[in-house]
């Protein structure tokens, strides 16, 4: 058994993760994956008799988490998703609900 790490720039949720372990683990030669959206990580053991890296990475890519992919952006930043109220109230002071204070305080 060999060890592979790849990374997974688009697998940021544990769904995505489920998913990279489901088509991996479909593959022949593969043993054991270990899947961290957190790190986004994929390390694959398997026997390189049966199946290359290549082959491995290909198979990311095809399902949309190969390491040659990017994290889409949710949002642009830009004047339409400032708040105005930001610049005309000045200061924004909060305050601690004293439940939360006490409790971890």
């Amino acid at each position: 058994m060999e060890r592979v790490t790849i990374s997974a720039p688009t697998m940021y949720a544990d769904h995505h993760v489920l998913k990279v372990r489901e088509i991996l683990l479909a593959l022949q030669g593969i043993e054991d994956v270990i899947a961290s959206s957190a790190w986004q990580t994929v390390i694959v053991s398997y026997d390189p008799d049966k199946i290359e890296t290549s082959a491995i990475e290909e198979a990311l890519s095809k399902a949309g988490y190969g390491s040659d992919q990017t994290t889409p952006v949710l949002a642009v930043e830009g004047e339409q998703f400032k708040d105005p109220a930001w610049e005309t109230l000045g200061v924004r002071i909060t305050q601690t609900n004293s439940v939360d204070r006490d409790k971890y305080g």
